[in-house]
Protein backbone atom coordinates (compact mmCIF):
# COMPACT_ATOMS: atom_id res chain seq x y z
CA UNK A 1 0.00 0.00 0.00
CA UNK A 2 1.33 3.51 -0.75
CA UNK A 3 1.90 6.11 2.13
CA UNK A 4 -1.30 8.25 2.52
CA UNK A 5 -1.13 12.00 1.76
CA UNK A 6 -2.50 13.16 4.89
CA UNK A 7 -3.69 16.63 3.72
CA UNK A 8 -4.78 15.11 0.56
CA UNK A 9 -6.69 12.65 2.12
CA UNK A 10 -8.58 15.72 4.68
CA UNK A 11 -11.03 16.53 1.73
CA UNK A 12 -14.58 16.24 2.79
CA UNK A 13 -15.58 12.82 2.30
CA UNK A 14 -13.02 11.45 0.17
CA UNK A 15 -11.88 8.26 0.74
CA UNK A 16 -8.27 7.57 1.25
CA UNK A 17 -6.35 3.69 1.40
CA UNK A 18 -3.00 3.48 2.55
CA UNK A 19 -0.23 3.40 5.37
CA UNK A 20 -0.25 5.81 8.42
CA UNK A 21 2.16 5.81 11.10
CA UNK A 22 0.95 6.67 14.75
CA UNK A 23 4.24 7.97 16.52
CA UNK A 24 2.60 8.69 20.17
CA UNK A 25 -0.20 6.48 22.26
CA UNK A 26 -4.13 7.76 21.18
CA UNK A 27 -6.30 9.07 23.61
CA UNK A 28 -9.46 7.00 24.22
CA UNK A 29 -12.68 9.13 25.22
CA UNK A 30 -15.96 7.68 26.87
CA UNK A 31 -18.88 9.16 23.86
CA UNK A 32 -22.92 8.95 24.36
CA UNK A 33 -23.33 5.40 23.27
CA UNK A 34 -19.13 4.15 23.28
CA UNK A 35 -15.98 4.69 24.13
CA UNK A 36 -14.09 6.11 20.46
CA UNK A 37 -10.18 6.90 19.70
CA UNK A 38 -8.36 10.18 19.59
CA UNK A 39 -4.59 10.38 17.99
CA UNK A 40 -2.29 11.80 15.92
CA UNK A 41 -1.28 10.69 12.10
CA UNK A 42 2.10 12.06 11.35
CA UNK A 43 4.01 11.80 7.67
CA UNK A 44 7.05 13.68 7.38
CA UNK A 45 5.86 17.77 8.01
CA UNK A 46 2.15 16.49 7.89
CA UNK A 47 0.18 15.91 11.29
CA UNK A 48 -3.20 15.24 11.28
CA UNK A 49 -5.81 14.19 14.11
CA UNK A 50 -7.56 11.05 13.60
CA UNK A 51 -10.59 9.60 15.57
CA UNK A 52 -12.08 5.88 15.28
CA UNK A 53 -15.46 5.68 16.85
CA UNK A 54 -15.85 1.93 17.26
CA UNK A 55 -14.01 -0.08 19.86
CA UNK A 56 -14.13 -3.05 17.82
CA UNK A 57 -11.71 -1.09 14.78
CA UNK A 58 -9.71 0.42 17.28
CA UNK A 59 -8.65 -2.47 18.87
CA UNK A 60 -5.91 -3.61 16.64
CA UNK A 61 -4.17 0.12 17.75
CA UNK A 62 -4.71 -0.58 21.48
CA UNK A 63 -3.05 -4.17 21.11
CA UNK A 64 -0.07 -2.84 19.02
CA UNK A 65 0.41 0.75 20.12
CA UNK A 66 2.57 3.30 17.88
CA UNK A 67 3.43 1.86 15.01
CA UNK A 68 2.69 1.56 10.95
CA UNK A 69 -0.80 0.46 10.35
CA UNK A 70 -2.71 -0.58 6.83
CA UNK A 71 -6.03 1.73 6.82
CA UNK A 72 -8.87 3.21 5.37
CA UNK A 73 -10.12 6.49 6.21
CA UNK A 74 -12.34 9.65 5.01
CA UNK A 75 -12.08 13.00 5.16
CA UNK A 76 -14.44 14.75 7.64
CA UNK A 77 -15.23 17.87 9.95
CA UNK A 78 -16.74 19.15 13.03
CA UNK A 79 -17.35 22.63 13.92
CA UNK A 80 -14.74 23.57 11.20
CA UNK A 81 -12.02 21.47 12.81
CA UNK A 82 -11.17 18.86 10.31
CA UNK A 83 -10.22 15.05 10.80
CA UNK A 84 -9.57 12.09 9.64
CA UNK A 85 -12.08 9.27 10.37
CA UNK A 86 -10.90 5.55 10.34
CA UNK A 87 -12.87 3.48 9.34
CA UNK A 88 -10.34 -0.19 8.87
CA UNK A 89 -6.95 -0.29 10.65
CA UNK A 90 -4.28 -2.87 10.79
CA UNK A 91 -0.94 -3.59 11.16
CA UNK A 92 1.23 -2.88 8.47
CA UNK A 93 1.82 -6.20 6.50
CA UNK A 94 4.87 -4.53 4.40
CA UNK A 95 7.83 -4.92 4.98
CA UNK A 96 8.92 -2.31 2.08
CA UNK A 97 7.50 0.20 4.84
CA UNK A 98 9.70 1.52 7.53
CA UNK A 99 9.34 3.97 10.46
CA UNK A 100 11.91 6.45 9.08
CA UNK A 101 9.70 6.89 6.02
CA UNK A 102 7.41 8.72 7.86
CA UNK A 103 9.55 11.19 10.02
CA UNK A 104 11.03 14.59 9.15
CA UNK A 105 13.89 13.69 6.64
CA UNK A 106 17.17 15.11 4.81
CA UNK A 107 16.47 14.61 1.20
CA UNK A 108 18.60 12.09 0.10
CA UNK A 109 19.57 13.62 -3.10
CA UNK A 110 20.72 16.14 -0.84
CA UNK A 111 22.40 14.26 1.76
CA UNK A 112 24.10 12.07 -1.14
CA UNK A 113 25.47 15.56 -3.30
CA UNK A 114 27.01 16.67 -0.25
CA UNK A 115 28.27 13.77 0.73
CA UNK A 116 30.04 13.28 -2.87
CA UNK A 117 31.30 16.80 -3.13
CA UNK A 118 33.12 16.93 0.33
CA UNK A 119 34.43 13.63 -1.09
CA UNK A 120 35.99 15.06 -4.10
CA UNK A 121 37.38 17.94 -2.18
CA UNK A 122 39.04 15.61 0.51
CA UNK A 123 40.81 13.32 -2.17
CA UNK A 124 42.13 16.31 -3.63
CA UNK A 125 43.29 17.56 -0.69
CA UNK A 126 45.25 14.09 -0.31
CA UNK A 127 43.06 11.88 1.18
CA UNK A 128 43.75 8.15 -0.51
CA UNK A 129 41.18 5.92 -2.70
CA UNK A 130 42.34 2.91 -0.13
CA UNK A 131 40.75 4.73 2.61
CA UNK A 132 37.45 5.57 0.40
CA UNK A 133 37.14 2.16 -0.09
CA UNK A 134 37.91 1.16 3.80
CA UNK A 135 34.79 3.87 4.67
CA UNK A 136 32.37 2.67 2.07
CA UNK A 137 32.80 -0.50 2.96
CA UNK A 138 32.37 0.10 7.40
CA UNK A 139 29.27 2.47 5.99
CA UNK A 140 27.54 0.35 4.04
CA UNK A 141 28.34 -3.32 5.90
CA UNK A 142 25.02 -5.28 5.35
CA UNK A 143 24.47 -5.06 9.42
CA UNK A 144 23.96 -2.00 9.37
CA UNK A 145 20.96 -2.08 6.83
CA UNK A 146 21.80 1.54 5.39
CA UNK A 147 21.12 3.08 8.77
CA UNK A 148 24.13 5.27 8.78
CA UNK A 149 22.82 7.44 6.04
CA UNK A 150 19.37 7.24 7.76
CA UNK A 151 20.11 7.79 11.59
CA UNK A 152 19.59 11.22 13.11
CA UNK A 153 22.81 12.53 14.81
CA UNK A 154 20.68 12.86 17.60
CA UNK A 155 17.17 13.07 19.15
CA UNK A 156 17.30 16.53 20.59
CA UNK A 157 19.73 19.48 20.32
CA UNK A 158 21.33 18.86 16.76
CA UNK A 159 20.67 17.23 13.34
CA UNK A 160 17.34 15.14 14.91
CA UNK A 161 16.30 14.84 11.77
CA UNK A 162 16.52 10.99 9.26
CA UNK A 163 19.73 11.70 7.58
CA UNK A 164 21.02 13.66 10.58
CA UNK A 165 23.79 11.45 11.24
CA UNK A 166 25.19 11.55 7.94
CA UNK A 167 24.82 14.76 7.24
CA UNK A 168 26.38 16.30 10.45
CA UNK A 169 29.30 13.88 9.73
CA UNK A 170 29.22 15.22 5.89
CA UNK A 171 29.70 18.80 7.92
CA UNK A 172 32.24 17.82 9.69
CA UNK A 173 34.56 16.93 6.82
CA UNK A 174 33.84 20.07 5.11
CA UNK A 175 35.76 21.64 8.51
CA UNK A 176 38.18 18.44 8.02
CA UNK A 177 39.00 19.73 4.60
CA UNK A 178 39.23 23.63 5.98
CA UNK A 179 41.68 22.61 8.52
CA UNK A 180 43.96 20.39 6.57
CA UNK A 181 44.20 22.98 3.55
CA UNK A 182 45.10 25.45 6.69
CA UNK A 183 47.56 23.05 8.41
CA UNK A 184 49.44 21.27 5.59
CA UNK A 185 51.51 19.89 8.70
CA UNK A 186 48.26 17.56 9.17
CA UNK A 187 48.37 15.78 5.54
CA UNK A 188 50.71 13.08 6.76
CA UNK A 189 47.50 12.05 8.69
CA UNK A 190 44.51 12.56 6.23
CA UNK A 191 43.49 9.15 5.90
CA UNK A 192 43.54 8.80 10.11
CA UNK A 193 41.34 12.33 10.50
CA UNK A 194 39.29 11.59 7.73
CA UNK A 195 38.03 8.10 8.56
CA UNK A 196 38.36 8.75 12.19
CA UNK A 197 35.55 11.31 11.66
CA UNK A 198 33.67 9.39 9.65
CA UNK A 199 33.32 7.10 12.10
CA UNK A 200 33.49 9.01 15.23
CA UNK A 201 29.36 8.43 15.50
CA UNK A 202 29.04 5.28 14.19
CA UNK A 203 28.02 3.64 17.18
CA UNK A 204 24.55 5.75 16.86
CA UNK A 205 22.84 3.54 14.63
CA UNK A 206 22.89 0.93 17.96
CA UNK A 207 22.24 4.06 20.41
CA UNK A 208 19.49 5.33 18.21
CA UNK A 209 16.30 4.03 16.56
CA UNK A 210 14.80 6.32 14.16
CA UNK A 211 14.85 9.06 16.55
CA UNK A 212 14.45 7.39 19.98
CA UNK A 213 16.27 4.99 21.78
CA UNK A 214 17.23 1.80 21.22
CA UNK A 215 17.01 -1.14 23.36
CA UNK A 216 20.53 -0.50 24.59
CA UNK A 217 20.81 3.21 24.54
CA UNK A 218 22.80 3.14 27.65
CA UNK A 219 25.48 1.64 26.30
CA UNK A 220 26.43 4.68 24.30
CA UNK A 221 27.67 5.08 21.21
CA UNK A 222 31.20 5.64 21.82
CA UNK A 223 31.49 1.54 23.13
CA UNK A 224 28.80 0.43 20.41
CA UNK A 225 31.19 2.53 17.60
CA UNK A 226 34.34 0.76 19.14
CA UNK A 227 32.80 -2.57 19.70
CA UNK A 228 31.62 -2.60 15.83
CA UNK A 229 34.83 -1.47 14.32
CA UNK A 230 36.41 -4.48 15.58
CA UNK A 231 34.77 -6.62 12.56
CA UNK A 232 37.07 -4.44 10.42
CA UNK A 233 40.45 -4.79 12.85
CA UNK A 234 42.40 -7.32 10.73
CA UNK A 235 41.85 -5.22 7.93
CA UNK A 236 42.56 -1.66 9.18
CA UNK A 237 45.68 -3.16 10.49
CA UNK A 238 46.83 -4.53 7.18
CA UNK A 239 45.95 -1.86 5.19
CA UNK A 240 47.44 1.10 7.75
CA UNK A 241 49.05 -0.42 11.07
CA UNK A 242 48.06 -1.09 14.46
CA UNK A 243 48.64 2.59 15.95
CA UNK A 244 46.13 3.87 13.06
CA UNK A 245 43.48 1.08 14.31
CA UNK A 246 44.10 2.49 18.60
CA UNK A 247 44.26 5.86 17.25
CA UNK A 248 40.87 5.60 15.53
CA UNK A 249 39.71 3.58 18.65
CA UNK A 250 41.19 6.83 20.82
CA UNK A 251 39.13 9.20 18.68
CA UNK A 252 35.66 7.57 19.16
CA UNK A 253 36.22 7.49 22.65
CA UNK A 254 37.26 11.02 23.35
CA UNK A 255 35.52 12.77 20.79
CA UNK A 256 33.08 14.42 23.59
CA UNK A 257 36.16 15.86 25.25
CA UNK A 258 34.76 17.20 28.82
CA UNK A 259 31.24 15.75 28.49
CA UNK A 260 33.36 12.18 28.35
CA UNK A 261 36.58 10.49 28.10
CA UNK A 262 39.03 13.19 27.73
CA UNK A 263 41.41 13.33 24.79
CA UNK A 264 44.25 11.09 24.68
CA UNK A 265 45.63 11.78 21.43
CA UNK A 266 46.08 14.79 19.71
CA UNK A 267 43.35 13.80 16.87
CA UNK A 268 40.95 12.66 19.18
CA UNK A 269 41.58 16.45 20.47
CA UNK A 270 41.64 17.61 16.81
CA UNK A 271 38.10 15.42 16.04
CA UNK A 272 36.29 16.72 19.49
CA UNK A 273 36.96 20.60 18.82
CA UNK A 274 35.34 19.83 15.00
CA UNK A 275 32.67 17.92 16.39
CA UNK A 276 31.66 20.74 19.11
CA UNK A 277 32.19 23.67 16.20
CA UNK A 278 29.65 22.14 14.33
CA UNK A 279 27.32 20.23 16.31
CA UNK A 280 26.85 23.54 18.69
CA UNK A 281 26.44 26.18 15.70
CA UNK A 282 23.91 23.79 14.41
CA UNK A 283 22.28 23.33 17.24
CA UNK A 284 22.36 27.97 18.40
CA UNK A 285 20.51 27.76 14.04
CA UNK A 286 17.99 25.42 15.05
CA UNK A 287 16.92 27.13 18.30
CA UNK A 288 17.23 31.06 16.31
CA UNK A 289 14.95 29.31 13.65
CA UNK A 290 12.42 28.35 16.90
CA UNK A 291 12.56 31.75 18.49
CA UNK A 292 9.63 33.75 18.62
CA UNK A 293 11.82 37.37 19.41
CA UNK A 294 15.15 36.44 17.92
CA UNK A 295 17.02 35.83 20.28
CA UNK A 296 17.50 32.78 22.66
CA UNK A 297 18.98 31.09 25.68
CA UNK A 298 22.36 29.32 26.40
CA UNK A 299 22.68 27.92 29.66
CA UNK A 300 25.93 29.46 30.21
CA UNK A 301 26.13 32.77 28.61
CA UNK A 302 22.16 33.41 29.54
CA UNK A 303 20.41 34.85 26.27
CA UNK A 304 22.09 35.53 23.16
CA UNK A 305 20.79 38.23 20.31
CA UNK A 306 20.17 36.56 16.96
CA UNK A 307 21.55 36.86 14.12
CA UNK A 308 19.56 37.23 10.17
CA UNK A 309 19.32 33.82 8.98
CA UNK A 310 18.65 32.81 5.22
CA UNK A 311 16.79 29.74 3.45
CA UNK A 312 18.96 26.46 3.15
Amino acid sequence: MPIIDLNAALELNKISQGAVYINDYPVIRTGKRSDFMIGTFINQDQEVEFRIWEPEIFKPVVDNGPGIYDAEVVGNSFNDKVYLTVRSIAPSLSRNIKKSDFLSSIPRIILDANWQRVRERLSRIGVSDGCWALIDDVINDPSLDGRFQTEGAAIRHHDNLIGGLLHHTTKMLRILAALLENNPELLPSADLLCFATVVHDIGKVFEYDNLEVASYWYSSHRVRGIEYLTGFADRIISQYNEDFYRQVQAVIAGHHGEYGDRPTTVAAAIIHYVDTLESQTTRLIQELQASEDGRLYDRDWGFLQGLPLGEK
